[in-house]
């Protein structure tokens, strides 16, 4: 199955926990909803016992999380973090479903595809997967694309935003193109769940690090907010960078969603400027501490600008002196110098995108205090007898599968129907 990233990342990787129930009796223990981003599934998990650490829960459920039956929903572990009961009572269910626009709320005209069409491929990360389905344009064939969805009610409008950004944008040689929306049945109702964008096999600028960006032409009043080596791949057909993952992306200048805690908000300092001259540098020094160890806020462009050397990594190809490099770089941060004054908003761009806002289902907008949440509990939904869509899928380590099988983007192994084409 590829490279899947859940068979090397660690443990507060893969996993995720919220505390739904934080005050119980004193001392009787603490409950913890806990995700799986591999099987794409949520357990309410109980521990006995005060300061129960999330460290703890994790190294327990890793345990048994991937011999739990599918229904499970609530688990009860010992103060040894063994597993001592389960429940698949829906009344115990606690996962959050999330709200799914209609299609209707998108452009007529973008191309969609079943999320029953789209066989899994590999799992490159949280809520994102290589796909592929039969291509349309050449029959027998089959197309690979990354299906970017979301399984939780806080990604509902930060993904919004996201894939009306990237639907809209026009072709460019340094963007990863859209694809298709990805649809499902929501009771009755064709639903967005998700898009792909076009699959570029080349590798990202972290994994292939001896090219360098010294450009990246924004007229779109769209700013990326992530330019980094891994969030650029390199199109092994053309040579060409191309900027994906715009789940950190704002309009220029906008205050953000008002309706929806500012998402899309356009940040200062999450400026692309600034984050293309860390990015040069990164791919000249190898030097990644600056992400790793500062927030957007405290990384500073200038000073590496002022710095007086720079000293390429052994490994490090460069077609020119690296004096060459930073004239090039210096000269176009000053020319946006002046852009910035002049485009301050989205409005201003010569092709500026934009977008309707999202409309929310009232019963799954469930405002509280001081949370506003964009989904609904499971349970409460087998309660009311309303669908929602399952996302549950079978972990990585067990998918090794049979000569003729094939794993869909809904989590179902299906048998190939013989003499089918698999030609990819």
């Amino acid at each position: 199955m590829g490279s899947n990233w859940f068979s090397r990342c660690e443990l507060d990787q893969r996993f995720s926990s919220a505390m739904p129930y934080p005050y119980l009796p004193p001392g009787s223990g603490m409950k913890w909803l806990v995700y799986d981003w591999d099987q794409r599934r949520v357990v309410d998990v109980f521990v006995p016992g005060p300061d129960v650490e999330e460290t703890f829960v994790f190294e327990a459920v890793a345990k048994f999380i991937e011999q739990l039956p599918a229904d499970v929903v609530q688990v009860k572990l010992d103060r040894a973090g063994d597993l001592v009961s389960t429940s698949s009572d829906f009344n115990d269910d606690r996962a959050w479903i999330p709200f799914y626009p209609p299609r209707t709320d998108f452009p007529r005209r973008v191309p969609t595809i079943r999320r029953r069409d789209l066989t899994e491929v590999d799992r490159l990360g949280l809520q994102v997967d290589l796909t592929a389905y039969p291509d349309r344009s050449r029959p027998g064939e089959t197309r690979k694309v990354v299906f970017k969805y979301y399984v939780t009610e806080n990604s509902v409008v930060t993904w919004w935003h996201e894939a009306n950004c990237v639907l809209r944008m026009p072709s460019h040689p340094n963007i990863v193109p859209f694809d298709a929306l990805v649809v499902d049945r929501i009771d009755h109702v064709d639903c967005v769940v998700g898009f792909t964008t076009r699959y570029i096999p080349g590798g990202t600028l972290h994994q292939n690090n001896n090219r360098v960006v010294d450009h990246l032409n924004l007229r779109l009043g769209i700013v990326h907010g992530d330019i980094c080596p891994w969030n650029l791949l390199i199109d092994a057909e053309t040579d060409a960078l191309q900027l994906f993952d715009f789940n950190c992306g704002a309009k220029l200048g906008w205050g953000g969603d008002e309706d929806n805690r500012l998402e899309f908000e356009y940040e200062e300092n999450r400026n692309d400027v600034k984050f293309v001259i860390f990015t040069v540098y990164e791919l000249i020094t190898r030097e990644f501490c600056f992400r790793q160890e500062f927030y957007p806020d405290e990384l500073d462009a200038s000073g590496l600008m002022k710095k007086s050397k720079w000293t390429a990594h052994k490994d490090a190809k460069l077609d020119s002196p690296i004096t060459e490099y930073r004239r090039v770089l210096n000269d176009w941060a000053k020319q946006w110098a002046e852009t910035d004054k002049q485009v301050d908003h989205f409005t201003k761009a010569l092709e500026p995108l934009n977008w309707p806002a999202l409309r929310v289902d009232p019963f799954m907008a469930w405002d509280q205090t001081p949370f506003r949440r964009r989904g609904q509990i499971r349970g409460t939904l087998t309660l009311m007898g309303k669908d929602f869509l399952r996302w549950e899928r079978p972990p990585t380590r067990s998918m090794t599968l049979p000569e003729g099988q094939r794993l869909l983007a809904t989590g179902e192994i299906v048998q190939d129907v013989p003499g089918a084409s698999t030609k990819k």
